[in-house]
Parts: C-alpha cells; structure tokens; sequence
C-alpha cells in the first residue's frame, strides 16, 4: 500500500472514531455532551421525543356533559361535529398530537367540565345566561372555549316545534301516571297518552309553537328557550304526577312563554275535564 493510501486509510478511521464517540460540540474540552445537535443528525431532545397519547378533548367533554343534562339521545354525533368545527385544538388531543404542557392544560379543563353540574343547561334563564366555560378551559382553548360551550348547548337541545311536541307528551306522562296510579283507571296507557297529546294539551302545543323557541346562546341569546328549558324542567320533575292538574305546580318561567298566565287556568281546567272523562274528579 502506497504512502498516499495509508494517509487516506487513516483519515476514515479517524472519522468513524470521531462520529462513534461524539465530538466536542461545544468547544469546551468535554466531547460530545449533548449541549448542541449531535453530529450524526439524532433526535436528540426535540419535539419528536414529546409526542404524547390521544386524551379527551374539551369537545368530547362538552358533548358528555351536554348530552347528559339535555336526556337526549341520538345527539352526540351533531353535538362532536359542531364543537370540532368550532375548536380546531381537539383534533390535536383527540390524535396525541399536544405537547405535555398543553396535555395537562385539556387535563385540567376536561376536570372541571366533568364535575360541573347542568345548571348551564337547564338552570334558570340567569344561570343559563352567566353559565361560561371555566377559567381552565379559557386557558387551554383560547378563544374558541365560549363558541364550543355554546355549540355543544344548542347541538343536542331539538328544534322550537319539536321542543312543544315534547313538552306536550310530558305534560300527558304525568297526566296518565295520575289517572292510572293514583286512581286506577284501567285503560291502556299508549291510549291514554294519544288520547291527552289529541285533545287535552293540543292548545298548549300549538300556541307554544307561536313562539321562537329555538336554541341560541353567545350573541344572539333565545331567553324564551332557556325559560321554556327550566319549565320543562319542572313539569316532567314533578314528585306527584298528580301536581300538573295544579296551578301553583307550573313555575313563573311556563307562563312567562309556554303558556299566557291568564290562560294557565284555562288549560288546567282542560287537563281535568280529560280527567273526568275517565271518571276521576279532581
């Protein structure tokens, strides 16, 4: 081998040496110690170490949460596709695309949304009107929070028709647990209920329907749906059926849009003449 060669032979070994080992990446004497990028082109300790596992997203959350307080079913899918659309984070949560501090921070949102209560749902018109997403979810959402609360509200609550359509067929639920349980009328329940939705609350139906029930929240706030909400609320919780044949039963939020408070006596008058067709005297 000539002088040249060995020459050559001796810079490659000294190279393969140098990557192998590592070189001063510093200039401080030390070698490689991992200050600066390391020569070979590694991973070193960048954001590709830091991927993390898919989590629940604040949307996720929300839409558990809305779908929950609303008894809705069949709503989650509308309820996932508005809040996506609204906060573009999630898709990063939901895939484990989120660093670890932005990881802790959805931890701490999806905390408070999964302890919080449905007050913001169907509380009162107030509750409804202040109901915000908490200061955790501020911080990890930005500005897309509030528009995500907002449309994981309206997704899983039914359209202003079908709304009068519902609240009609509870105000008959409590009718005919009255007639059957509290009075033994024998006639079959689906009867009985048709019977209540075709005569009994069908004036109540159609002059709900009058009225902007759709749900809107944010800017453009529907207060008519979030008092109709509460009153819903109240009529199908009712602790003895047999309440709806009462005035005093029917909260201020009912004849403040469902129903005119001169025309509650009215309609409580029609529920006990259904009553009475079935032979109970109320």
């Amino acid at each position: 081998m000539s002088v040249q060669s060995l020459a050559l032979f001796a810079i490659v070994i000294s190279g393969c040496i140098s990557l192998k080992t590592g070189s001063d990446d510093d200039d401080d004497g030390e070698g490689w110690d991992g200050s600066s990028e390391e020569p070979w082109g590694g991973l070193g300790g960048g954001d590709e170490l830091l991927i993390g596992d898919p989590q629940t997203s604040y949307c996720e959350a929300v839409c558990d949460w809305a779908v929950e307080c609303s008894g809705e079913e069949g709503v989650m899918d509308a309820c996932l596709t508005a809040t996506r659309a609204a906060d573009s984070s999630c898709a990063d949560a939901e895939s484990g695309d989120l660093n670890p501090a932005n990881s802790a921070l959805v931890e701490d949102c999806v905390a408070t949304v999964d302890s919080g209560d449905c007050s913001g749902l169907t509380g009162s018109v107030a509750e409804q009107t202040a109901s915000a997403p908490s200061a955790a979810c501020l911080t990890s959402e930005g500005a897309a929070a509030p528009d995500t609360y907002n449309e994981a509200r309206t997704a899983v609550q039914s359209s202003g028709a079908d709304f009068c359509d519902d609240l009609g067929a509870s105000i008959c639920a409590n009718i005919v647990d009255c007639l059957i349980g509290d009075h033994g009328v024998d006639d079959a329940e689906e009867a009985l209920l048709s019977a209540c939705e075709e005569t009994a609350v069908s004036a109540l139906v159609s002059t709900c329907k009058d009225v902007d029930l759709d749900a809107r929240y944010g800017a453009d706030p529907n207060a008519n749906r979030m008092a109709a909400n509460t009153c819903a609320e109240a009529v199908g919780g009712l602790s003895d059926s047999c309440e709806v044949f009462s005035t005093v039963a029917w909260p201020t939020e009912c004849t403040a849009v469902v129903v005119d408070a001169s025309a509650l006596p009215g309609l409580v008058s029609d529920l006990m003449d259904f009553a009475t067709e079935y032979g109970v005297e109320l």
